[in-house]
């Protein structure tokens, strides 16, 4: 498993009772925690001043809270374009943030910096597990 690197949605974190070790990948699959979505879904919810979205974003949150899996199931089959496009475009920015520290890392002298090969596993761990989601979320989209 590796963290989603959300970094962000504290505040929806919180609002549904979530822990940051909630918050993962699964390397080898590419499948994404519930929680994620959860956490998504809350702030795709939040971000309306509408007060029909208020609402619904207290009745989802209560239906995690309590294990109502069929209301949540509707909410997410409801707002799975938006929260799929939120959750495509935060795997893609990694992604590119990822290549761009790796070569930055690369670049260093391993004397002078001696944890850069640890660094640069650590990048490549991250990124395999990213990249299986982004063709876990590319299956999807079809």
């Amino acid at each position: 498993a590796c963290f989603c690197k959300l970094m962000d949605v504290q505040e929806e974190m919180g609002y549904l009772g979530l822990k940051t070790s909630d918050m993962i990948f699964y390397r080898d699959t590419g499948e994404i925690a519930a929680a994620v979505w959860d956490v998504l879904l809350c702030r795709v919810l939040s971000s309306s001043s509408d007060d029909d979205n208020k609402n619904s974003r207290w009745e989802f949150a209560n239906a995690c809270r309590n294990g109502d899996e069929e209301t949540k199931a509707a909410y997410h089959e409801r707002y799975f374009p938006y929260t799929y496009r939120m959750l495509r475009e935060h795997v893609d920015g990694t992604l590119e943030q990822l290549e761009g520290l790796s070569a930055k890392a690369a670049k260093l002298g391993w004397e002078d910096h001696p944890r850069v090969p640890l660094i640069l596993s650590h990048n490549d761990f991250v990124r395999g597990a990213f990249e299986n989601v982004r063709s876990n979320l590319d299956s999807m989209a079809e």
